[in-house]
């Protein structure tokens, strides 16, 4: 990262996402949500101050004292949250570690260049204008891109164990759906995802995507579980993702509950979405393009006389979708080092009864694509 700060003329970012905040400090940013966020009115839970040296300061809330301990660098600074016994400020809180940081960095000075990320809360900004006069501020986000964008061997290995997990899941599916006793609604299948998730991680993980069955895998339709029955030849598609120290698995997997056979329409849309996420997967290798993948994906869909239904893919990392993504107007070289996850769908429609997706997540080596995802299709 130090790098890619030089090069943009930056001697320092501040940052605040929890996803820049996992990838520059090495800890396991908290979500912005939950009482803590809400009692230190809406700012950031920890932030990280990061020098084009290479080192970096750790700006915590009380509550995550410890996490900003685990952190690589070895300096932090706390400020006030929740008053168990004494009424306390937090943004007056903040703001004074944060002076305090910027302060030991040396940004009181001279003239500095410092790179904000959007995430970054008024209150900083104002104080960076008002009591650091002499420092530049410029946009982290590109310097943050180029380097998130090549995974370190660090990174590498907690995708893979992220991907581990989610295949968990997705193996934890075909188990279900091979029963020729169906199993109930859709929620009583997705909680037993999330303990198999869970038992794997050995811990309670934020996990994000949906579990959609029935008529409703006709469309791209975010948002389940819902509660829906489930009957015997049902087709389910389960897209998921949860997040493991920092870091994101994606995977998607598509089924026939009951334990029957697909019926020829499942298997052709199950069919279209695999075929088209072999190919595309196929084509990641270094010094394609992102969009090859894409075309990929659409020469196989209209072998099936189907449309390409939504963007074939994303990167993935401290992010659950990062750049570059797998579009046909994203003509980024692909790297040794890059993670995809590649995900096609084929789907009948509103009034249809079926569809599907296939996802799985590639690793690119300069001998070509690993598939890092391990568990096997739905049929």
């Amino acid at each position: 990262m130090a790098d890619s700060l030089r090069r943009r003329g930056l001697d320092f970012a501040l940052l605040a996402s929890p996803t820049n905040v996992t990838y520059a400090a090495g800890i396991e940013a908290p979500i912005q949500l939950g009482p803590i966020w809400e009692v230190v009115s809406w700012l950031p839970l920890v932030l990280v101050l990061v020098s084009a040296e290479g080192d970096g300061i750790v700006i915590a809330a009380d509550a995550y004292n410890g996490l900003a301990g685990a952190s690589w660098f070895q300096e932090s600074k706390r400020f006030d949250s929740l008053g168990h016994v004494d009424e306390l400020d937090p943004p007056a809180s903040f703001a004074r570690a944060l002076g305090e940081a910027l302060g030991d960095a040396g940004l009181d000075a001279g003239r500095a260049v410092l790179g904000i990320e959007p995430a970054l809360p008024r209150l900083a900004v104002e104080l960076l204008a008002s009591d650091f006069p002499a420092v530049e501020l410029g946009d982290a986000s590109p310097a943050l891109e180029e380097a998130r964008s090549i995974k370190t061997p660090r990174e590498i290995a907690l995708l893979r164990e992220a991907a581990l997990v989610a295949s968990d899941a997705q193996t934890r599916l075909r188990d279900i759906a091979s029963s020729p006793t169906p199993p109930g609604s859709d929620v009583d299948v997705w909680v037993e995802l999330l303990g198999a998730m869970d038992a794997r991680a050995r811990r309670h993980l934020l996990v994000t995507g949906e579990l959609v069955t029935g008529a409703r895998t006709a469309q791209v339709a975010p948002g389940g579980p819902i509660g829906a029955p489930i009957t015997g030849g049902d087709t389910g598609i389960l897209d998921i993702s949860p997040r493991v120290d920092g870091y994101w698995a994606d995977c998607t997997n598509t089924v026939v509950f009951g334990g029957g056979q697909p019926t020829d329409e499942q298997r052709r849309y199950f069919g279209a979405a695999r075929e088209s996420c072999e190919a595309a997967m196929a084509t990641l290798r270094p010094g394609a393009r992102c969009s090859d993948a894409h075309e990929a994906v659409r020469t196989t869909m209209e072998r099936y006389g189907l449309p390409v239904a939504h963007y074939s893919g994303h990167q993935i990392g401290a992010g659950v979708n990062e750049r570059p993504r797998l579009v046909p107007y994203d003509h980024t070289v692909i790297e040794p080092g890059m993670v995809f996850c590649v995900e096609p769908g084929a789907y009948a429609g509103e009034g249809g009864a079926t569809g599907a997706r296939a996802e799985k997540t590639v690793l690119v080596t300069e001998d070509g694509p690993e598939i890092i995802s391990q568990f096997e299709w739905g049929f």
